[in-house]
């Protein structure tokens, strides 16, 4: 079982991406071997879907510094170099607090992933950007490759 899970708020343009990947994840009904969780911008809410033994796949909105749309691969060890900006911190816990304190509690699972999709804008009510939108097949190909 992959356990993939959501962050951001779709409010906000571009940071809804991650609740879009799984809004097309789930296409005509549940897939197989995916368990969809969307965590919103609770970033310490992850903890509590981690399980010892299953898959992890974490997407997020992230500024990375790349053109917008970009869709990026990447670990839990490398949140702090690949993400410029993290939405979560205005909010309280992004993705870098949230793995150091399942690393102190002892729960951070041995297998996780992080889809990051470059925004183009995180605005109140603006939707996502035409080049955000069209990452969303290509995000959810990624997951998909995942669990296979």
């Amino acid at each position: 079982m992959t356990v993939v899970m959501a962050v951001g708020n779709p409010a906000y343009g571009d940071d809804g991406v991650a609740a879009a990947v799984l809004a097309h994840l789930r296409g005509d009904g549940p897939p197989p071997g995916l368990e969809l969780v969307d965590v919103h911008t609770d970033a310490l809410a992850l903890l509590d879907h981690f399980r010892p033994g299953e898959r992890h796949v974490i997407v997020d909105a992230a500024g990375m510094g790349l053109p917008p749309g970009s869709v990026v691969r990447f670990g839990p060890e490398d949140v702090e170099l690949r993400i410029g900006w993290d939405h979560l911190s205005m909010h309280g816990f992004g993705l870098a607090e949230a793995f150091s304190v399942a690393r102190t509690l002892g729960v951070m699972p041995d297998d996780v992933t992080i889809i990051g999709v470059e925004p183009e804008r995180v605005e109140l009510g603006a939707g996502l950007s035409d080049a955000v939108a069209a990452a969303v097949p290509r995000a959810a190909a990624l997951i998909r490759a995942e669990e296979g």
